[in-house]
């Protein structure tokens, strides 16, 4: 007990001595009490993970806690774009084992459904997994982009729709057109000259030719979203903030040529780094989406339009692959899957909004930039909480850094 400043003088005062008193113990209780450490020591090691076992000291059974577990499944070997899921996982708990193992989460960057397709067929009901079979239906961009969705610029397969696209361009001898491949490579604005009719896995799109500036850039938004469920379509949008890419050299004068000038590259601009938002950047704490309403508000524009066109284009896309989905996830025993996606999205000068693309596996990498990597990891916090892999962890975030629920199918979560 500890003694306070006047119960310590009066004991000097009064000098009060204390009492020695000395005892025995028997050699055979000292070495009873010995061997019983040591046996007691060498079962517990013996002893399998998650065993019970008895501890002397409170003369009761210990059930010790089971550790989470994940896997990483993904065909580089380079693991620098996973740093973030892995710091979060680690903070929750998780431990990383073997492909192989009984994990708990499969965290998965490339899809895993071809490799791994009856391991994931029957999975137990403790076992969950970050992909969606026939989530492809919305992330594949040839699939995506040639759905007859009005948001979605003009775009037509090839070459299945060549006929289509000629007659297309025909009739609208002002349109520029991009020929994109499945995997996002070698985009350049062509005359229609010189795209490959006959080229598969490809698709030709028309260009958005005068997109919304911010200081004379054009850029791309990107959106997270979760989808937790499928008939009924359970469907999260992040709302604590977006990620803004800069394209790194400026729209105009217009150059066909110049790539760098409409396409945001992995080298684009940073929020922090266009002239006209950093003071709204420093003020607003690093919120890339406020910064940018800001700006909009500044040149007498209302930014909400934006935002109840993403939504409303984010609520239609899934929707409209739902039942494809459905399709396939009727051969899956256990639905225990969840699709952590970013929609990618440009804005027209007159504020209608676009869908480019829907990212399987977003990039969750601040190898790039450093800054991005609170916008990740309150990401992965929030996906993580929606699908049960862990509770919100208390403290690090509020309510505007979870993922805001959709009405969606009827279902309001």
């Amino acid at each position: 007990m500890q003694v306070g400043d006047a119960e310590f003088r009066e004991v000097e005062k009064h000098k009060i001595s204390p009492k020695i008193v000395t005892s025995t113990i028997p050699a055979h209780s000292v070495f009873i009490f010995l061997l019983t450490v040591v046996l007691t020591a060498l079962v517990v090691e013996l002893l399998p993970p998650n065993c019970t076992y008895w501890d002397w000291a409170t003369n009761e059974f210990i059930l010790p806690e089971s550790v989470p577990t994940y896997a990483v499944y993904g065909k580089s070997p380079n693991e620098e774009h996973l740093l973030h899921v892995a710091k979060v996982l680690q903070r929750l708990g998780y431990k990383r084992i073997a492909l192989q193992n009984e994990w708990d989460l499969l965290w998965a960057h490339d899809y895993p459904f071809f490799k791994m397709t009856n391991r994931l067929k029957d999975l137990t009901n403790q076992q969950i997994v970050n992909h969606v079979p026939g989530c492809g239906f919305i992330t594949n961009k040839v699939d995506l982009s040639t759905t007859e969705l009005t948001f979605l610029p003009k775009a037509f397969r090839l070459p299945s729709q060549r006929e289509d696209f000629l007659n297309y361009a025909q009739r609208s001898p002002n349109a520029l057109f991009v020929q994109k491949h499945n995997e996002h490579r070698h985009i350049l604005i062509r005359p229609v000259k010189d795209i490959n009719l006959q080229s598969n896995d490809t698709f030709v799109q028309e260009f958005i030719q005068k997109p919304f500036l911010v200081d004379g850039y054009k850029f791309d938004i990107g959106v997270y979203v979760i989808v937790t469920g499928i008939d009924p379509l359970r469907l999260y949008i992040y709302t604590g903030d977006v990620l803004f890419r800069y394209c790194s050299v400026k729209y105009y004068p217009f150059n066909a040529s110049n790539i760098d000038s409409y396409v945001v590259g992995d080298d684009y601009l940073p929020t922090w780094q266009v002239p006209s938002l950093v003071k709204y950047y420093e003020h607003l704490d690093g919120n890339m989406r406020d910064s940018f309403d800001a700006y909009v508000r500044d040149q007498y524009s209302d930014p909400s339009i934006i935002w109840l066109q993403v939504e409303g284009i984010i609520r239609e896309t899934v929707l409209a692959k739902e039942q494809q989905i459905a399709g396939i996830l009727r051969s899956y025993k256990n639905l225990n899957f969840f699709e952590l996606m970013r929609f990618d999205f440009i804005i027209d000068e007159d504020l209608r909004v676009y869908l480019m693309e829907a990212n399987m596996s977003p990039n969750l990498s601040s190898g790039h930039f450093k800054p991005n990597a609170l916008l990740y990891e309150q990401i992965l916090y929030s996906a993580f909480s929606l699908v049960g892999v862990s509770s919100l962890v208390r403290g690090t975030l509020s309510e505007s850094d979870i993922f805001a629920a959709q009405i969606v199918s009827g279902v309001k979560q």
